[in-house]
Formats: C-alpha cells, sequence, structure tokens
C-alpha cells in the first residue's frame, strides 16, 4: 500500500470514530434534556397548584384596597398604585393561606425573624441572642437599675 492509501484510512477511521462519538453524545443530550423538561412540567405543575385556591373555596364579597381611600381627584395615583399592589399571600394546601413575609435566618414565608416559629429560633450565638434579646425588651433598662438599687441597700 502507498502512504496516501494508509493516510486516507486513518482519516476515515478518525471521522468514523468522531461521528459515532457525536452521535452517542446527541442522544445523550436528548434523554438529558427530555428529563429536565419533564423536571420543569413537575416543577411548574406544583407551582400552580400551591397558588391556586382550593376547589370548593366560595368567595362572598371581596374587598378592594383602593376602598379605603376616597374617590377624590387627588388621590387617584395612590387608588392605582393599592388596585396594582398583592394583595393575598401564598396559597397552602386545604386552603390555609401564609403570610407574605419573609424570615432573614431560615428564609421562609410566613413569619418573621424573632417568631418562635423559625426553625432558628433557639439555635446560633446564645450571647448575641440574649443580648438582643435584652434590649428589645422595653423593661430592660428598669429591671437592671432596680438590681443595682437592690444590691447597694
Amino acid at each position: 500500500m502507498s502512504d496516501k492509501k494508509r493516510r486516507r484510512e486513518k482519516e476515515d477511521r478518525r471521522e468514523h470514530k468522531r461521528h459515532k462519538s457525536s452521535k452517542q453524545d446527541l442522544e445523550k443530550l436528548k434523554t438529558h434534556t427530555k428529563k429536565l423538561t419533564q423536571e420543569v412540567k413537575q416543577l411548574k405543575h406544583l407551582e400552580t397548584f400551591y397558588e391556586k385556591p382550593p376547589p370548593g373555596l366560595i368567595k362572598e364579597h371581596e374587598d378592594k384596597p383602593e376602598d379605603c381611600i376616597p374617590a377624590e381627584p387627588g388621590n387617584e395615583a395612590a387608588r392605582s398604585f393599592l388596585a396594582h399592589a398583592p394583595t393575598r399571600g401564598l396559597w397552602m394546601p386545604l386552603g390555609r393561606e401564609v403570610k407574605v413575609m419573609q424570615c432573614w435566618r431560615c428564609k421562609r414565608y410566613g413569619h418573621r425573624t424573632g417568631d418562635k416559629e423559625c426553625p432558628f429560633f433557639i439555635k446560633g450565638n446564645q450571647k448575641l441572642e440574649q443580648f438582643r434579646v435584652a434590649h428589645e425588651d422595653p423593661m430592660y433598662d428598669l429591671i437592671r437599675e432596680n438590681k443595682r438599687n437592690e444590691k447597694e441597700t
């Protein structure tokens, strides 16, 4: 065989291997995209399920937030702002509505940082937590002064 034939055969083998690997890569990509699209569909279904009110919920009368401001010529901006503001929280199963406030510690909705519902209520740096609780207490200064007076007497 001549050198040209050998080179052509080597190039043909290389190209054949490349095509095989590219076909396998394409199949892997297709299966991966199918899995991803299925996961996205499931997540979208869950989101829409939780956002909708339960099927048996009957609304008698809805109070609009803009109704609390009188309809006078100077109040159009405030009324339009309240008309487009979010009015309801997150719907949970069985028709329970959660407050739209997010905890800074656990990043969950429905409570604030200092509430007992938070899983991080007692956890964390105990000294900082005691300091925070003590200084948030309005009676802290009076109690401290009373203790000082008792010690002096």
